[in-house]
């Protein structure tokens, strides 16, 4: 595989601009959103008779990211970890950053960007520092398992990026901002629309560096206090995203989305380390394209094909391993509203996925693996009983048992009593390529990570007041984990069963005051994860708190707009976590706050818009980390500004 050159970023981006534009001609496909030209005011396409009809996922709890007063492009881990939707284990800023829900664990715990699952292949994490978000795009999370839609890994959570169909005037529209921050912090993102009778594209771009030289204390081998500065963390990120929408017709619906992107990331030492000249690259190509076909009888017919290249080169100590993975898959779905009491959905999915990797029992071969799954899902909705449903899936992947899965899903709700939940699933994870194929240390023979998901809610929603509240339990047997043998080696095999329960709840509150529109919100999450039985391991850890998962988490903020200036202030709790498996050692606690001000300029010329963004995180100057060892930044700011027509 080929070591990714170097190039200045203005260089990259219009090489980059070409390629793209050219992909964008070949595919046709996906959501398209523009850039509005003020909070208030839309503009919107002519609309095509199809209509999205995915099923919601009746009975689970789902958490939506509020937008916030930015218009500047952030990462999802950062967006995450400001309202605590997800466990964030994040080692440095830039980083690698995995996401965590209900203490299942990164690779339980799916991504996917316009229907497109981002789990690596090789061993299951989506490393969130990378994935950049618009404002605009609609980012939510759904708690508990549904790999019976969503698919292997889903076990714990799902994490879902979506970017909304295009709303824009017709003609041209787009935007420019440039940033500016603490630790020699710099971005520039650009988008720009083009809408024309039915058909609409995008293109966007967003490039950032940093060096993240921040300061942080530390402790002397006499254990004297000192400031120390971090070493060896320079990043710099690049994307570029295009999509395409053509309404062929009422009953024909053509979109696309390709997405490239590139990164240098140092990675800094440890605080218990010397410093070392470590870094990784990090290269991907994604690229989706759909067809939508209204057909009679209301049923609509979906067919989509996706393919994912991502590349890695880490070195360290001078030593480079190269690894690489792609995927190419064709789902076709077929959906009918047969009345207005019950839905009925089908489909299958073709998948290959390859990978090649320096630690692989041949650096220079490729592993494949090919995987196919069938479901069915049925929705009723019944008087007086609410809404049911029912998703089941079988699976097979090539050299591998594939357990059976499914979901069951209900609501209810009352004008008085409010909206009553729950659902049920039975989930699979499949062992990853790097548990199968590692050199002299992989084991093809493991068996797939299997378990169940259990949640019951109930959620009031008033003129000025929400209320949700849920109880979940979560199980899971065979966890695949590396353990040490007799050799001193660590190698994977079966070895736990793991249970996760908890309550976690959400409320909201809007109000007017003092010329003011106010929207105050808080979330609190307590959650016991265990191990609940020992497979020929050390029965020392029975009944421990996994590591780096908090029993307790908690989130609050405060929106307030008047005019065309708008502030948010967002607080984070994260509880004690252990950093051993017999919770004999562990990190403390911790508070940040996070405090967004933006100010829209009066127009001019009507077509015209600027404004200007401030954001002060860890505003507090709390000492803290999310990995031992791995300090995080004290208070830090960013400043931006968008020009827009």
């Amino acid at each position: 595989m080929k070591k990714f050159a170097s190039c200045s970023p203005a260089c990259w981006l219009l090489k980059w601009v070409f390629r793209v534009a050219f992909t964008c001609f070949v595919f046709l496909d996906t959501p398209l959103l523009a850039q509005l030209d003020s909070v208030d005011t839309q503009f919107h396409l002519p609309e095509a008779t199809i209509v999205e009809h995915r099923f919601s996922p009746t009975g689970f709890g789902v958490w939506k990211a509020d937008s916030l007063p930015t218009a500047a492009v952030m990462s999802l881990s950062h967006r995450l970890f400001l309202e605590n939707g997800l466990q964030v284990r994040q080692n440095a800023p830039g980083t690698l950053a995995t996401l965590s829900a209900r203490g299942a664990g990164p690779n339980r715990t799916s991504v996917c960007w316009n229907g497109l699952n981002l789990q690596s292949p090789m061993n299951g994490v989506v490393d969130a520092a990378l994935l950049p978000l618009w404002p605009g795009d609609s980012v939510s999370v759904l708690q508990g398992g549904n790999s019976a839609a969503q698919g292997s890994g889903a076990m714990g959570g799902t994490v879902l990026i979506d970017v909304p169909t295009q709303q824009s005037r017709q003609g041209f529209s787009g935007n420019f901002g440039v940033e500016a921050g603490s630790y020699s912090d710099k971005a520039f993102q650009a988008s720009a629309d083009l809408a024309k009778g039915t058909i609409s594209s995008r293109f966007r771009a967003h490039w950032q560096q940093a060096k993240n030289d921040f300061s942080f204390p530390k402790k002397g081998l006499t254990g004297t206090p000192f400031t120390a500065k971090q070493v060896n963390n320079f990043a710099e990120i690049s994307n570029i995203q295009q999509f395409n929408q053509w309404a062929v017709n009422p009953k024909n619906l053509l979109k696309t989305a390709a997405w490239f992107q590139k990164a240098y990331r140092q990675i800094p030492p440890a605080t218990t380390e010397s410093a070392a000249n470590t870094w990784q690259r990090d290269q991907s190509f994604r690229a989706v394209a759909t067809w939508e076909c209204l057909r009679p009888n209301h049923a609509t017919i979906r067919t989509r094909v996706a393919w994912q290249d991502e590349a890695i080169n880490f070195n360290f100590a001078e030593v480079a391993e190269l690894s690489r993975a792609q995927s190419t898959s064709l789902n076709v779905e077929w959906q009918r509203q047969q009345n207005r009491q019950i839905d009925w959905r089908v489909g299958a999915t073709a998948q290959y996925i390859r990978a090649k990797a320096d630690g692989y029992q041949s650096g220079n071969s490729w592993f494949g693996q090919t995987r196919l799954a069938g479901f069915a899902q049925a929705v009723w909705r019944l008087k007086h009983v609410g809404k049911l449903s029912a998703l089941f899936s079988e699976a097979w992947a090539a050299e591998q048992a594939t357990p059976f899965t499914g979901t069951l899903g209900w609501e209810s709700n009352t004008s008085k009593a409010g909206l009553f939940r729950g659902h049920f699933s039975r989930n699979v994870n499949l062992p990853t390529f790097n548990d199968r194929f590692w050199k002299n240390l992989g084991n093809p023979d493991l068996l797939p990570e299997k378990g169940y998901s259990i949640d019951a809610g109930w959620v009031l929603n008033r003129n000025v007041f929400s209320f949700a509240v849920t109880a979940f339990q979560l199980t899971l047997d065979d966890w695949i984990l590396w353990q040490p043998g007799p050799d001193g080696f660590f190698r994977p095999a079966n070895l736990r069963k793991v249970s996760s329960r908890g309550v976690e709840s959400a409320s909201t509150l809007t109000f007017d005051k003092w010329g003011l529109q106010w929207r105050v919100k808080g979330r609190i999450q307590w959650s016991e994860t265990v191990n609940r039985a020992v497979y020929g391991g050390a029965e020392s850890v029975l009944g421990k708190q996994l590591p780096y998962t908090p029993q307790l988490s908690a989130s609050s903020g405060i929106w307030a707009k008047r005019g065309k200036f708008t502030g948010a202030y967002l607080h984070q709790y994260t509880g004690a976590r252990f950093i051993t498996t017999d919770n004999q050692s562990k990190l403390p606690a911790f508070q940040t706050g996070t405090l967004i001000l933006r100010g829209e300029m009066p127009r001019w010329r009507r077509s015209r818009s600027l404004s200007i963004d401030l954001a002060l995180d860890n505003i507090w100057d709390v000492s803290y980390s999310n990995i031992a060892y791995r300090p995080m930044p004290g208070r830090n700011w960013r400043a931006g500004i968008v020009f827009g027509w």
